[in-house]
């Protein structure tokens, strides 16, 4: 849809209405809108943000314990701690301290109407699976089973282990920083509910970065540099290798000169024989040459190469050039 320099919209197109959910207006809706040209579906659509028909907003069944701030699908909820209905969540069960505020747009998501087919209002409770975005703040809250995650690792809530919690759920959470973000846990002495966070177990404290909603197969993250520092040492250890190999080829090289030039004293006026050059002497030289072709010149040239690169690639950061490989982030970190 096009528009001009002032910001008028121009509404000959007849693709004015792209972008509408037609099979979400109750029927009545439908039939009248298939009757209207394209600036009159602009009016009843509320093109521009102007008002417009309430056909995708349902409406918000409140307990008398909440005061709601309602604008089209879009609410605030101030009150007691509740995922669903009335009797749910420690408002339900009449728990203190409890106070939560649920801030939510678009209940039901796509499937948010504001009547049903015979025409009835529909009347809606707080949906965490199906309502498209919210940010839900609650003073005491089982986040993990409100919002059905993964809860096998430490730190998770539960019915009977609840914590003060801030949730966000949409199709996409981003977290946007002009200079930098940091997750920090642990600050505390104490939790919200008065438990005490000390370090005979600390493993509830981390940071768990979990994909799929699948903690079946959590690892801890690797500190880069003590990573860095265990590859080098690796890399050292195969270097004094190498030199252990480079030794032993040299001690059975000088063995087998030894054994090729040998000789034995002749049974007549004790004179040394000749070598063996029939037999031994071409086997020795053949093993001299295969060991130094095949064995010698690869340990020395392309192993030292190999462990260079492996260095030079991965390891290395030289006066701040990274590779492309360097194994530490430029600008992220753990502990």
């Amino acid at each position: 849809m096009s528009s001009d320099r002032e910001g008028n919209i121009d509404l000959s197109q007849k693709h004015a209405s792209a972008g509408i959910d037609f099979e979400a207006l109750p029927s009545k809706f439908r039939q009248a809108v298939g009757r209207l040209n394209d600036t009159e579906i602009a009016s009843f659509f509320g093109l521009g943000n102007k008002g417009r028909q309430s056909f995708d907003s349902p409406g918000f069944i409140a307990t008398e314990s909440e005061d709601v701030m309602v604008n089209g699908n879009a609410s605030i909820v101030l009150g007691l701690d509740r995922p669903s209905n009335r009797l749910s969540g420690y408002g339900g069960m009449g728990h203190s301290h409890c106070a939560a505020i649920d801030i939510v747009a678009g209940r039901l998501g796509a499937y948010a109407v504001s009547k049903t087919t015979e025409g009835d209002d529909v009347l809606v409770n707080p949906n965490f699976k199906l309502d498209a975005a919210r940010v839900y703040l609650s003073q005491k809250a089982d986040v993990d089973g409100y919002f059905g995650l993964a809860d096998k690792i430490d730190g998770s809530t539960s019915p009977e282990d609840p914590r003060s919690a801030i949730a966000l759920k949409a199709d996409t959470v981003r977290l946007i920083a002009r200079e930098n973000i940091r997750l920090v846990t642990r600050t505390d002495k104490r939790n919200s509910q008065g438990g005490e966070t000390n370090n005979s177990f600390m493993g509830q404290y981390g940071i768990s970065l979990i994909a799929m909603n699948d903690d079946s197969d959590m690892h801890p993250l690797v500190k880069g540099n003590n990573l860095v520092d265990c590859l080098n040492a690796i890399l050292e250890s195969v270097a004094n290798l190498r030199t252990l190999l480079e030794n032993h080829l040299e001690y059975t090289r000088n063995l087998a000169n030894t054994l090729m030039t040998h000789t034995h004293t002749s049974p007549f006026f004790g004179i040394d024989n000749a070598p063996d050059y029939k037999g031994l002497i071409p086997e020795g030289v053949d093993f001299i040459l295969n060991q130094c072709l095949n064995v010698e010149i690869p340990c020395i040239l392309q192993h030292m190469q190999e462990t260079n690169s492996i260095v030079s690639d991965y390891l290395e950061d030289g006066g701040g050039m990274q590779s492309e490989k360097f194994i530490l982030s430029k600008f992220n970190s753990t502990n």
